[in-house]
């Protein structure tokens, strides 16, 4: 048996197999656009390789001529087959309302030249040789057979680059590897075809169109990734991959063994403590246990999952909502999910500061009432006396102190009315200098240098957090006898947390009332600016001590936890 019968077999070979796996790939999913023009390639491949058998084992100049005309739509193969690229690498050429300009750039092309090649002998030729039968030949110096071949090779490597490109975006996913498979196929047959239309007839070899061997090769390829990456079955296109990359939200793709098929961005930053602990492993369940093994089976019974709640981060600070549908195969039997992954931190910190907020306002309410009841009993009790009193002393002593309790239920009624506008509005993202800034600027210091040494950070509190600032300065002005500076100052601390000290040189604070100093009522004026501010950082979970030393200054210590700081040069 020669070569040119055994490269016969082998265009045969190669036109059963890649036909089979046509029919088999758009069997899987045959409503999925990738697969029809698989399928489609499959067929016009298959035809092109029975052309070429048919050439190959005929022993007249005509019959020859004849096959080689009736095969001239391998233009059109060659085309489909770039286009399968582009359309399994989402290229935006490939949607749906652009295939027109494909039609401009390789469908009418490729029309033109199955057009030469069936009316001319401008592009291929019939030979003979005594010792090698009637072949066909390029006809190498012809200007139109030059454009045809690098019109074709230019295409090739398009789809190459296609391919390749779609293997670098996809991220470290079954998509990658689905995409390196093609684009390995679609190389093996660039090589080979090149060596039959340029390389080989250039020496006088004349053998059937080496381009087959590498449709096998392909064919094996495409087998490969079918049964190993679960292409045409998982695969981008499947969830509209051009969409979820760019979208806020985590999505995962996964098997139904918990495999990550495909990802987006955003997910990697979602699940950071899962990526970051797994370097460069995408195999098993991306989610903690056995929160996964509860969501993989309510998937599996009800289909679909809605906002399932977990939690990451070293001190579970971090909220995640979990969202989700089964995938099925063409015969309804489930084949992976789709987790759609949204951080809801915010939100649930937000509803705590709600929560709280209600609770202490409802407590403000009850001490509120109980202690205006009594001021006004006690006033009541004063007025009463004081209706019959004839001593023009006390009577002036008597109504003293009744100015003065309705001073205090004055204060009273302004401080719930301060305190009922905490957690009011929504905590959200501010700067921490420009806060500080705008109280420096609101309070009145002279004779009082106050130095501010803020770090370029952000901090999630309530929007009354200024106020804070600006009591902090007020009452060191207005009580630190001797007082000639007020100095703040911030710094990260080691366990993560942000540190922002108010510290001045005044008298300071005794260590007996550090902590009384926080109560309501306590003080030299009400003692309600510092109870206020207290409950305003404890919000969003910031705190306040009073840490200096007396006889050296005072120094509030306001500190911010990990999750309530941010430095927004870092985060975008």
């Amino acid at each position: 048996m020669d070569t040119v019968t055994i490269l016969g077999l082998f265009c045969i070979t190669s036109a059963i197999i890649t036909y089979g796996l046509g029919i088999f790939v758009c069997a899987k999913n045959p409503d999925n656009r990738v697969n029809r023009l698989f399928l489609l390639v499959s067929i016009g491949a298959s035809y092109w390789a029975i052309g070429e058998f048919l050439i190959w084992n005929q022993n007249s100049y005509e019959n020859v001529w004849f096959w080689l005309k009736a095969s001239s739509l391998w233009a059109l193969v060659i085309v489909m087959c770039i286009h399968f690229i582009l359309a399994f690498a989402d290229h935006p050429l490939s949607r749906p309302g652009k295939v027109r300009y494909l039609l401009v750039i390789l469908y009418l092309p490729a029309i033109c030249i199955a057009l030469l090649n069936v009316c001319t002998e401008s592009i291929f030729t019939v030979g003979y040789s005594p010792s090698f039968r009637y072949y066909y030949t390029p006809v190498l110096d012809n200007p139109i057979y030059l454009l045809t071949t690098v019109y074709f090779l230019s295409a090739f490597f398009w789809g190459l680059y296609v391919g390749f490109k779609a293997r670098i975006s996809a991220g470290k996913d079954r998509f990658k590897r689905q995409a390196s498979t093609i684009s390995v196929g679609l190389l093996i047959l660039i090589v080979l075809g090149s060596q039959s239309v340029i390389f080989l007839p250039m020496f006088g070899i004349y053998v059937p169109n080496l381009v087959f061997i590498g449709i096998v090769l392909f064919s094996i390829a495409i087998a490969y990734a079918i049964l190993r990456y679960g292409l045409f079955i998982l695969n981008p296109e499947t969830v509209a991959s051009n969409i979820i990359q760019t979208m806020p939200d985590g999505v995962i793709l996964l098997d139904m063994d918990g495999n990550v098929i495909s990802s987006n961005n955003s997910s990697h930053k979602l699940l950071s403590h899962f990526w970051q602990s797994n370097p460069g492993k995408f195999t098993g369940p991306p989610l903690p246990e056995p929160a996964y093994t509860e969501i993989r089976e309510i998937i599996r019974e009800k289909s679909v999952l809605s906002d399932y709640e977990i939690f990451q981060g070293i001190h579970d600070q971090q909220t995640l909502s979990i969202s989700g549908t089964l995938v099925t195969d063409p015969y309804g039997e489930p084949a992976g999910m789709i987790l759609i992954i949204h951080d809801i931190t915010e939100r649930k910190i937000t509803e705590k500061v709600l929560r709280l907020a209600n609770e202490k306002i409802s407590l403000l309410n009850r001490l509120t009432r109980h202690d205006i009841s009594n001021l006004i009993t006690a006033l009541a009790g004063y007025l009463e006396v004081l209706k019959d009193e004839e001593d023009e002393t006390t009577r002036m002593r008597m109504l003293s102190v009744c100015i003065g309790l309705v001073d205090k239920i004055t204060h009273h009624l302004q401080f719930s009315r301060e305190y009922q506008n905490i957690g009011v509005h929504e905590p959200f993202w501010q700067s921490l200098r420009e806060m500080t800034e705008k109280a420096v600027s609101d309070i009145h210091h002279e004779n009082v240098d106050i130095i501010v040494d803020i770090g370029d950070v952000e901090i999630y509190a309530d929007p009354l957090s200024i106020k804070v600032i600006y009591n902090l300065l007020e009452n060191a002005i207005r009580h630190a006898t001797g007082l000639t500076w007020i100095r703040v100052h911030s710094a990260e601390e080691n366990d993560g947390t942000y540190m922002v000290s108010i510290e001045d040189n005044g008298p300071g604070i005794s260590q007996k009332e550090k902590e009384k100093i926080f109560d309501q009522g306590y003080g030299k004026n009400t003692g309600f600016g510092l109870t206020l501010s207290r409950d305003i950082l404890a919000v969003t979970g910031i705190s306040i001590i009073e840490n200096g030393e007396e006889g050296k200054g005072a120094r509030f210590e306001v500190t911010i936890p990990s999750e309530s700081w941010r430095n927004p040069v870092l985060e975008s």
